[in-house]
This record gives C-alpha cells, sequence and structure tokens, in this order.
C-alpha cells in the first residue's frame, strides 16, 4: 500500500498529506520504530498541533481514527517523540534518547479512561462509547481501567506504514514508547497488541499471542471486561470458529483480540476462556 519516496510516505496516488512540524531536530538515519498514542479525542487534529512551534512535540505520522496517515516529519530528520527514554539493543549497547534513533508514529487515541457511572470518560472529561473501551491491565502494572480500542482502520494503516518503512530504513527493533520510558509513559498500552502487530509488519510467526478459536454452537459473548456484568462490546456473539489472539488473561476470563479473515486484529474484548480452544 505504502511505499517510501524521497524519505517522505506515498500511497498509490501519492503523497500522504504533509504537514509540516519545526519541532525538529538534526538528520535521522533510523535504527527503531517507536509507536505512540496521541491522547487526544477525535475532534483534536495532532498534525496541525505538532506545526506549532510552542507545541515542542512532534512525530513523524500521525495515524487518525479513521486510518487517515499525514507526515510531519520527513523520515530523515528526527522527531520529538520520544523525550526521556533508553534502551538497550540487541547488541547490548545502552541508547539515551531515542529520538536521535528512532522514527515515531502517533495514532490517535484517547489511552487510558476512567469510569464515570455506567460509561468512561476521558482525561479530558469526554465522554467515551462504552462499546469502543475495554478493561485490561498495563504490562506494567498501572494504569488499570478502560482504554480506547483502535480502529480496525488504524490498525491497518500503521501495519502498512510501517512494512514500508521497515524495508526502507532496515529497522532493528520496533518498540512501544512504554518499553523506552516505562513509568512515565503508558502508550501505546494494552489495547494495542503489539506482539501480533510487530509479527505482520516483520513478517514473521507470531510466537507470543497463541491463536484460539472459539468453540461454541450458539456463539460466545465478547465484552468489555472480565465478567458478565460488564457491556458487550458487540450486540452479537461471535460465531462458532472465529480466530482470536489471547492477549492476558484474569481468571477464567481472556482478553482477546479477534481476527479478520485475513488474520489481522479486528476489535478486542473479553470472553469465558472455557470455549476457547487452541487453533
Amino acid at each position: 500500500m505504502f511505499k517510501i519516496r524521497n524519505h517522505k510516505l506515498a500511497g498509490p496516488s501519492g503523497n500522504v498529506e504533509f504537514v509540516k512540524s519545526p519541532n525538529t531536530g538534526g538528520r535521522l538515519t533510523p535504527r527503531f520504530l517507536v509507536i505512540h498514542y496521541t491522547a487526544g479525542g477525535p475532534s483534536f487534529d495532532t498534525a496541525k498541533y505538532f506545526a506549532k512551534p510552542a507545541a515542542e512535540v512532534s512525530a513523524h505520522l500521525v495515524v487518525r481514527r479513521d486510518g487517515t496517515v499525514i507526515q510531519c516529519v520527513p523520515f530523515d530528520v528526527v522527531g520529538w517523540h520520544a523525550g526521556k527514554s533508553r534502551w538497550v539493543d540487541r547488541a547490548g549497547n545502552q541508547i539515551i534518547g531515542l529520538n536521535s534513533e528512532a522514527i515515531g508514529i502517533e495514532i490517535e487515541n484517547w489511552g487510558p479512561l476512567r469510569r464515570a457511572g455506567p460509561g468512561w470518560i476521558s482525561w479530558a472529561d469526554e465522554a467515551v462509547e462504552a462499546g469502543k473501551v475495554i478493561e485490561a491491565r498495563h504490562k506494567f502494572g498501572t494504569p488499570d481501567g478502560g482504554w480506547e480500542v483502535f480502529t480496525s482502520a488504524q490498525v491497518q494503516a500503521t501495519i502498512e506504514a510501517a512494512r514500508a518503512i521497515c524495508d526502507a530504513y532496515n529497522i532493528e527493533e520496533i518498540v512501544g514508547h512504554d518499553d523506552i520510558s516505562p513509568g512515565r509513559k503508558s502508550d501505546p498500552g494494552p489495547a494495542w497488541n503489539m506482539t501480533s502487530f510487530k509479527a505482520k509488519v516483520l513478517g514473521r510467526a507470531d510466537d507470543g499471542s497463541p491463536s484460539m478459536v472459539v468453540r461454541s454452537p450458539t456463539g460466545l459473548n465478547i465484552r468489555s471486561g472480565p465478567g458478565i456484568e460488564h457491556a458487550l462490546r458487540q450486540p452479537t456473539p461471535l460465531p462458532d470458529g472465529t480466530l482470536v489472539e489471547m492477549l492476558e488473561a484474569s481468571g477464567q476470563w481472556r482478553l482477546v483480540s479477534v481476527l479478520t479473515k485475513k488474520g489481522e486484529p479486528d476489535f478486542s474484548g473479553w470472553v469465558h476462556g472455557a470455549f476457547l480452544h487452541e487453533s
């Protein structure tokens, strides 16, 4: 779908929209790809925000909820997305400050949410539909609670953009902002299936998230949290034979990513583990 031309992302009809950010550094020879969420709502234009000098932040790409991709920084220029960060590469070398080593992709998403009565609200006190929320624990323990799910259009667009980036620059590793800034950052968080994403981008088997199949003649309800007291993610059950990837366990309940016929992650939610079997 995408290719890199002169350090810019191009689709079949030409380069994606470019909204230039002044918040950049020197030349970049990227080794890593860092995945972020924007912590913003649908009405907030992250790319335009990055275009303001006062923002003092930027990223190379922004992926909107409808899957639209906007570029803000050329891939051979340092963006200001990682902040205070560190990582140990595969050779055991410690890298301090990933801005000078990494391309950053920001995906529109509220991130962690807090419960308000029967629903959920963001840090900006904006309501988020219960059907667009899962309850999960971050891999580093906090914050716990609700998380806005990423749209299937975002997931697919990010996979395609990341494939082009990895092919063009021989990217060594894909990491989350929470990996390089643990405790300080929580993005992309548990709603983003990082293991599956990396496997699909890099074209290798996904050993980290076991593939399971739904075995229930009447279908299997998928919920926003681990228990029958939580709202349904969709009104109809998952059909018998649906393929899913298991992400997390809580008692007898399993957080899963539902797969499309092409094996791509569609949406996530909680199901009872008794109705899942190895595929």
